[in-house]
């Protein structure tokens, strides 16, 4: 009986030395998961943008940004409303707003999503909002060619393609080189702009 005592503690023991390394050696990841779990269970869309800005600071933001935008568009609509609205809120980065750009190329479906709560979160009814959007870049690509544009602005751009071409690849649009996606885009746009109403939610799913 004893024996059997001591190995069961000894299998024990090293099961626990196991585990233990296993935690240190994936801490930081560990870490950014449970980050994660703290934006989506935040009680407040402020409690949420603070969490938020833990994924902004240090010397491992890029790590820590990528696995925020990775769990976007995953199951919990309450993580997507959070960080959608904070990447179009003054309080975002340009960082974020990159790693979020980035990560709508990355997995199918995303860029429909995000085009949906663009609507859903409109100043102007949808329409409006889009002949606004169109104006401007019409203004901003008349200024010559080394005018380039923040994040903000490209997510902008990304829901106006996606809303009146879907069937078009805009892939790996961004700063620099957006005046040739939406050229591309000027040339194949229909004379009459679909008619595209506001959501009732923020997703369709």
């Amino acid at each position: 009986m004893r024996r059997c005592l001591q190995i069961l503690f000894l299998v024990l023991l090293v099961a626990c030395v196991a585990l233990g390394t296993q935690v240190f050696t994936h801490r930081r990841q560990l870490a950014r998961q449970w980050a994660c779990y703290r934006v989506a269970a935040a009680d407040s869309f402020a409690d949420a943008q603070e969490r938020i800005g833990w994924f902004e600071e240090g010397p491992d933001r890029r790590e820590r940004l990528a696995e925020l935008v990775g769990k976007w568009g995953t199951g919990n609509r309450q993580f997507d409303l959070y960080l959608a609205r904070h990447v179009r809120d003054a309080a975002s980065s340009e960082l974020l707003r990159e790693s979020f750009s980035r990560e709508l190329d990355r997995r199918p479906g995303l860029l429909a999503r995000w085009a949906h709560y663009w609507c859903f979160q409109a100043r102007l009814e949808p329409d409006e909002q889009i002949d606004s959007v169109v104006r401007y870049f019409d203004t901003v690509a008349s200024r010559g060619p080394s005018k380039e544009i923040t994040y903000r602005e490209v997510l902008d751009l990304r829901a106006l393609l996606q809303l009146t071409a879907p069937v078009e690849r805009f892939a790996g649009l961004g700063p620099t080189n957006w005046r040739q996606h939406y050229a591309r885009w000027q040339k194949a746009r229909p004379e009459d702009l679909p008619h595209i109403p506001r959501p009732a939610r923020p997703f369709a799913d």
